[in-house]
Formats: C-alpha cells, sequence, structure tokens
C-alpha cells in the first residue's frame, strides 16, 4: 500500500508554525484587514453581517465597481475579486505578490537572464512575459499548494491562512466600529461638563 499524502498534522511543530505565521498568516492577516477596512469605513459592507453574507455582499459591490471608470477602480480590491473574493481571494492575492516579487528580485539579481529575454526578438519576449504572468495567476489561485510544496504540509498552512484572515476581517470591523463610536460622542461637551465639576469642587 502507498503512503498517505501528508496534510501537515504531523509536522505541528512550534518551528513550523512559526514559519506558517510570518510567511503567510500575518501577512493573509493584514491585508485582510486592508481591504474589509476599506469597505467597512466607506459603509459598502455593513459590519454585523455573518460570512455569509458577506460573500452575498462582496459579489454586488464588485457588481457596483465594475461600473466605474477604470481610472478610478480600487486595484487591489479589483485583483482581489479576480481571485474569487473571500478568504480564497485573499489567501490567493497574497501568494500572487509573493510570487511577482520574488520573480523580480530573480531577475534583478540576474541581469543576464534580461539579455535572455530578448535575445529571440521583442514578440517572442511578449509572448514569454503573457505566458508567465498566466502561469503565476493559475498557481496564485492553487495557493495552497504553493505553501504546501515548502514542506510543512497544506493542512498547516490552510489553517494558519485562514486564522489570519479571520483576525484581519474582524480587527477591521472593531476598529471602525470603535472609531464610529469615538466620533459619535460630544468629546467637546464632556471637556466642559468635566471642567465645571472641577472648578466647583476647587
Amino acid at each position: 500500500m502507498g503512503e498517505s499524502p501528508d496534510y501537515g498534522v504531523a509536522n505541528l511543530d512550534p518551528s513550523n508554525l512559526l514559519l506558517a505565521t510570518f510567511e503567510l498568516g500575518l501577512p493573509v492577516a493584514l491585508l485582510s484587514w486592508l481591504l474589509f477596512y476599506r469597505l467597512y469605513s466607506s459603509g459598502e459592507l455593513p459590519r454585523d453581517v455573518n460570512s455569509k453574507a458577506i460573500r452575498a455582499s462582496l459579489k454586488q459591490i464588485n457588481k457596483a465597481r465594475k461600473k466605474i471608470d477604470k481610472k478610478r477602480r480600487d486595484v487591489l480590491h479589483t485583483k482581489w475579486m479576480k481571485f474569487g473574493g473571500g478568504f480564497y481571494g485573499v489567501a490567493a492575492l497574497w501568494t500572487f505578490v509573493v510570487m511577482e516579487v520574488g520573480g523580480i528580485v530573480a531577475t534583478l539579481a540576474h541581469p543576464s537572464s534580461i539579455e535572455g529575454m530578448f535575445s529571440d526578438g521583442l514578440l517572442r519576449f511578449m509572448v514569454q512575459v503573457i505566458v508567465n504572468q498566466i502561469t503565476t495567476f493559475v498557481n496564485a489561485l492553487l495557493w495552497f499548494s504553493y505553501w504546501g510544496d515548502k514542506g510543512h504540509g497544506i493542512f498547516l498552512w490552510g489553517v494558519v491562512a485562514y486564522g489570519g484572515y479571520v483576525l484581519g476581517l474582524n480587527l477591521a470591523r472593531y476598529e471602525v466600529a470603535f472609531a464610529n463610536q469615538a466620533l459619535s460622542v460630544d468629546w467637546l461637551a464632556h471637556l466642559r461638563s468635566w471642567l465645571s465639576r472641577w472648578i466647583k469642587s476647587n
């Protein structure tokens, strides 16, 4: 009988968890916070809806934003929606960023590779760029496989990524709620009342 696939259950030691947290969990949390903070603060997404309602709302928001002039569109939101939105979209978007930056760094580290790209002509270079973009996009969609190939299993990376997503979403939700409550308070009136009581007591 063949060996059963390793989903990372056997590799849940602190070092693996720390690596997954810093490479995927925290970036996904930050990206999730940024995306949802914009939606909550703009009023496009209600703060008190559940995960199912969030998915439905995101579809409506995406439809509405498609009607906006391309020059005024939110590039980050648009790319997120291309990857499916929600948790899956955030994880895929971060994976896409990692692969794109990695490719740029690798090219800059080996300048001779740039000459090689142009050696077969401009047309072949353009085709190669398009093929690379499509490949990167597909690999980003399969983000769980990309991170699982790092040797610590799909399960660990998936759980850490989802934890980061939920953390970022809720931080955005409650931060906006706290900000709205703070702005709704008449701080000047409270200050006058406090000063008045302080003067009377002295």
